[in-house]
């Protein structure tokens, strides 16, 4: 690429945002071409000698490191990379950031729906088109658009599997109970001798509660503010007709000792025999056994049904990203954009469905038959033409909309309901000034 770089780079000082639960905002502006266009890859000389600091789960450190010497290797010697792997979480590596952009990682991890924040904290660069032509090609569809603000990408899609569906024990729960709510409860009693549980957390967290509300027709919609970095608007018809439908049909899991508020897989085989969680979840040894024995059983959601009518569960459907923070020196920029779009290769995605059962994002690595025929893959698949993408929201709102859940019991008349939906309502404006 015969391209005359203009190197503008300005660092603005780190400050504190008034009025605002980030604790600082740090902005670099990357490499800009001649004629206002960002260069389309990073085509800068930039070998040399470089400390990055990493954050990843603590189940692919050691993976990571591994692909991080891949990626030198790869290129020759070019690079010497002195990298510090941290093992940290998506939730907490985005609220880390949030709170000290200067002080957190290189290369972070993050959940979708933290792309905003992160955005208007100044802990993303902006990619060029080349890199966004590129991901366009190879990434699987809806991956560069979660990654996406204003027409412009800030981070290189990394796994395709944030979403949740069905695991049971085919010992309690044939693959016909799979599909309906009041099947599964019913399979969980039938021998009193082996009681087991449904573990759905659907009335003690706003994650899982949502999905009533959602598979109803119901939305809530928020906007960020891109300045102050709070949110200034929102639509929601979480208290509407469709609402009251899906609180009623949450009434069925107020069964004390049959239904547990718990989404962990590790229960199987023991004490439950149906557990709805996500593909995080499919490494634990419970998942394993029954598996190896041939008794797991992976499918969507099931449905519910209110007055009559059937409604499919719906569920969140995103993506983790992987995030380059600015830098001062540009050639540094540039390393870890390459060593961000390396570790999002297909290759690399590959090996690590291949070592922890992440879903690739990368469309060649989606595609391989390993990965088409994983139980727990297949099932967030079928589960995706219900699911719902993971917008941006205040986080407090998965806390409200989880006490509304609780609130509603079996006995809760529809006056009672729509009370409840009512004091929700009410609450929503709060929500503009928390985190």
């Amino acid at each position: 690429m015969n391209k005359i770089l203009k190197k503008t780079l300005v660092l603005l000082p780190v400050a504190l945002l008034a009025g605002c639960n980030f604790k600082y905002t740090y902005n670099i502006s990357g490499l800009v071409i001649s004629g206002g266009e960002q260069e389309d890859l990073d085509d800068i000389e930039d070998a040399g000698t470089y400390d990055i600091k990493v954050w990843v789960d603590d189940r692919i450190v050691e993976l990571t490191k591994s692909q991080i010497g891949q990626f030198v290797a790869a290129n020759g010697g070019k690079y010497t990379i002195n990298a510090t792997i941290e093992p940290v979480g998506e939730e907490k590596a985005a609220s880390s950031m949030l709170q000290d952009v200067q002080d957190g990682a290189d290369l972070f991890c993050f959940a979708q729906d933290q792309l905003s924040r992160l955005k208007v904290a100044g802990a993303l660069s902006r990619l060029g088109s080349g890199y966004v032509n590129a991901m366009q090609e190879e990434m699987v569809e809806g991956a560069v658009d979660a990654a996406k603000i204003n027409n412009e990408v800030y981070a290189f899609p990394i796994t395709a599997d944030n979403g949740y569906f069905l695991y049971y024990d085919k010992n309690f729960i044939s693959d016909e109970d799979a599909k309906d709510v009041s099947s599964i409860i019913a399979a969980c009693t039938k021998d009193p001798s082996k009681p087991r549980t449904f573990n759905f957390e659907a009335r003690s967290s706003g994650f899982y509660a949502a999905s009533y509300f959602m598979a109803t027709g119901c939305y809530s919609n928020w906007e960020l503010d891109d300045e102050s970095g709070k949110f200034k608007s929102y639509d929601d018809n979480y208290d509407s007709g469709n609402g009251l439908i899906a609180a009623k049909g949450l009434k069925e899991l107020d069964k004390k000792g049959v239904v547990v508020s718990d989404s962990h897989a590790s229960k199987l085989g023991e004490s439950a025999a149906a557990v709805i969680s996500g593909i995080w979840e499919y490494e634990v040894n419970a998942v394993k056994k029954l598996d190896e024995a041939g008794m797991l059983g992976c499918a969507a959601l099931p449905s519910f049904t209110v007055d009559g009518n059937s409604y499919h569960l719906s569920s969140f459907d995103g993506y983790k990203l992987l995030g380059v923070k600015p830098q001062v020196d540009p050639k540094k920029a540039s390393v870890c954009r390459k060593i961000a779009r390396f570790l999002t290769s297909e290759d690399c995605q590959y090996e690590r469905f291949d070592k922890a059962k992440w879903g690739p994002a990368n469309k060649a690595a989606s595609q391989k038959e390993d990965v088409q025929n994983h139980k727990g893959l297949k099932a967030l698949n079928e589960q995706h033409q219900y699911a719902k993408p993971q917008g941006q929201c205040p986080g407090s709102w998965f806390t409200a909309l989880a006490t509304t859940a609780k609130a509603v019991t079996a006995n809760s008349t529809d006056a009672q309901i729509q009370e409840i939906l009512a004091n929700y309502r009410a609450g929503l404006p709060e929500l503009l000034d928390s985190d």
